[in-house]
């Protein structure tokens, strides 16, 4: 039995409360209508992606002989289906209010009760779009079921022959759009016009009654990759994916209107044990498609946050490396605008100066503007070498597909280090004369630029520059040395280095001031539990510590830590590590959070902040952060997830964040026209 102590410190109970989290943006009526549908949709695939990997991860254990781990899944279904009841009544809230505005989402009775028209355009529309990709496949006893694919949308089926049931599964195909506008404005669940339709997919049986129940599973998508890379990475890889099609069920979510006999049936046929999760559900699953739902009411959506121009780099179109050559360039997006980033690498892919580029890629947009450009700056002549991480989860196949691409081009592609990931964000550019570093706090992807803050320094410090060299010399197979060769670092910390031992020594340094230290940390993830000691150690010698973590958290209570996480319509990414007060404070931005794996088993990087403007630019930052009294939650011993309440909800710390960035812009546009 795990004592009550250590289940709130559980990374995964940690999961499910940053979870809760997410829901309670939806369930917050100070946000916009149409974006509380949003978070409920975020909060869909969150936990899809929960029972997937943590839970997954919970079973392996239990099935390898840990036997509180059975504790644990009992205590993650209770949660689950508790957090499940509130989305279903957060959902028919937001529904019901947005009739309000006009907007109708119609329900299958209103399907069927459509005026003659509109009924005969969906009628067509069925016939023309969506009949033809529904294959029903009969649930018999002699013939077993095909494979049920993770996370995919299907109806258990139950036709009424005159007092014998035969029953059927229906994959509604993942192409079909999940919502149609229909002419009048209004608008249906593709999941309800199957219904509505369903005789025209079964017509051929002799049936009194048919009626259809979703039902969804979620699958292990851990992925099971031995160390023998002898027959390559690519096809080992592209090997272990396909298996994950075939991962044990972590969850079985379904209809609970659903008869009990075909639960049963469907629950014995798709081999569903006491210790995988059964959650009775409401009529609609995959509600992770909420995130697209098609209504376009500005006035029920956030308001438009415009990136801040960059005081340095959108001033005027003077080259980014000229710029940088004279000094460090800090971007923080979306408050200012990635389109620089993507400009760097398109400027340097043309400029006859440069000679090399060298990138870290986890995860990358679809048809990415980063990747174009280093398919041009090969084209150009430029020698390009990009480190591809095949194992950054769900996108595996994604950068497969981009390995292959940039070998074509003639990209030098390596595969980083596995069995270890290369996490850290990293670009170089060398130009005949000069070389230039750029580390981030985030992914090289104008996509989710948009929506996570991430932080990127661009430096042409030769000292910074020489150690991301060195870093990349790790990287690239071909430089001679043995793989994790660990170069010296003086300035980066570098895991699994010395970013670990450089952080207990920052720490330390704080522990010897006493009342007179201070730490701040701003994390994903806060679990590891060395860091954690050191941390209550400092605490104990009185050191003061400021902490935003956004999602797991294991730190004790302590009366000299704060401890709050901020959720808002941007998601928080950054990780940001400052030792000390004021000028002698030493600010450093990372890609790592204080997790085990993060420290040791993975090639991370934090980067100090040396020039004065921009480690105040990220001091300020942190201040609106902590101070903030309207987004934020207290993260305390028991996951209450109560929201600040020692202000009276004036800070934001994101629209303060934003307001920050557009004062300085003006500033030194207010400057450059006078």
């Amino acid at each position: 039995m795990i004592s009550k102590e250590k289940l709130y410190h559980t990374r995964e109970i940690s999961v499910l409360s940053f979870n809760e989290r997410v829901l309670q943006e939806a369930e917050d009526n100070r946000n916009p209508l149409l974006e509380r549908l949003k978070f409920l949709g975020i909060f869909s695939s969150n936990m899809d992606e929960f029972f997937k990997v943590r839970v997954a991860g919970v079973q392996r254990r239990l099935e390898m002989g840990e036997k509180d781990m059975a504790h644990l899944l009992e205590i993650i279904g209770d949660f689950s289906r508790e957090l499940d009841e509130r989305f279903r009544e957060a959902y028919a809230n937001i529904i019901f209010e947005m009739e309000s505005y006009g907007i109708k989402l119609l329900t299958e009775d209103e399907i069927r009760d459509l005026s003659p028209s509109e009924f005969q355009w969906l009628s067509e529309y069925f016939e023309e779009n969506i009949l033809d990709t529904l294959v029903p496949v009969l649930i018999q006893d002699s013939v077993p079921l095909p494979p049920i694919i993770d996370g995919a949308l299907y109806f258990a089926v139950e036709m009424d022959m005159g007092g014998k049931k035969r029953y059927a599964i229906l994959e509604i195909p993942s192409t079909l759009p999940r919502f149609i506008e229909l002419p009048s404005g209004n608008i249906a669940y593709v999941d309800d016009v199957i219904r509505v339709f369903l005789n025209e997919v079964f017509y051929i049986f002799q049936y009194e009654d048919i009626r259809a129940y979703e039902f969804k599973i979620s699958r292990d998508a851990e992925l099971d990759i031995d160390n023998d890379f002898s027959e390559g990475y690519i096809r080992k890889m592209r090997k272990v994916l396909e298996q994950r099609k075939g991962g044990r069920p972590t969850r079985f979510h379904y209809d609970s209107e659903m008869p009990k006999k075909l639960c049963k049936k469907l629950l014995k046929e798709l081999k569903i044990t006491k210790e995988d999760t059964v959650i009775a559900g409401g009529r609609y699953h995959n509600m992770k498609d909420l995130m697209k739902f098609p209504a376009r009411r500005r006035e029920l959506l956030f308001e438009p946050l415009p990136p801040a121009p960059h005081p340095e780099l959108d001033v005027s179109r003077i080259k980014i490396l000229d710029v940088v050559e004279r000094k460090d360039i800090l971007i923080t997006y979306p408050y200012q605008s990635f389109d620089n980033v993507v400009r760097l690498i398109r400027e340097s892919a043309i400029d006859p100066e440069v000679e090399e580029i060298k990138i870290t890629i986890y995860r990358v947009a679809n048809n990415s503007r980063i990747v174009n450009a280093l398919v041009n700056a090969a084209r150009n002549g430029k020698k390009v070498f990009a480190s591809i991480e095949l194992q950054a989860r769900f996108d595996e196949q994604h950068n497969i597909q981009i390995a292959e691409r940039l070998l074509e081009a003639g990209v030098k592609v390596s595969y980083g280090v596995p069995p270890m990931k290369v996490h850290a964000k990293l670009i170089l550019i060398k130009r005949r004369d000069k070389k230039f570093g750029g580390i981030s706090t985030g992914n090289f992807n104008e996509s989710t630029a948009k929506q996570y803050v991430d932080s990127l320094l661009l430096t042409s410090s030769e000292e910074i520059v020489e150690e991301i060299e060195d870093l990349f010399s790790v990287l690239d197979r071909s430089s001679g040395l043995p793989p994790l060769t660990p170069p010296e670092f003086s300035h980066l910390l570098v895991s699994p280095f010395n970013l670990r031992r450089g952080l207990n020594k920052l720490i330390n340094a704080e522990k010897e001031k006493g009342k007179e230290g201070y730490i701040f940390l701003k994390v994903n993830h806060l679990t590891d539990a060395k860091i954690i000691k050191r941390l209550r150690e400092a605490a104990d010698a009185g050191v003061k510590i400021d902490l935003v973590v956004r999602t797991t958290y294991a730190m004790p209570s302590h009366p000299n830590i704060y401890a709050i996480s901020i959720l808002d319509r941007f998601l928080e990414h950054q990780r940001v590590y400052i030792f000390g007060k004021g000028e002698e404070a030493k600010v450093y931005l990372s890609s790592a959070d204080l997790m085990e794996r993060n420290l040791d088993y993975r090639v991370e990087c934090a980067f100090p902040v040396y020039n004065p403007n921009l480690k105040q630019e990220v001091l300020d930052m942190m201040s609106f952060q902590i101070r903030d009294d309207v987004k934020a939650r207290i993260l305390d011993e028991h996951q209450t997830n109560r929201y600040v309440a020692h202000g009276k909800g004036i800070v934001r710390a994101q629209y303060a964040t934003y307001n920050y960035f557009n004062q300085k812009s003006l500033a030194v546009y207010s400057e450059v026209s006078n």
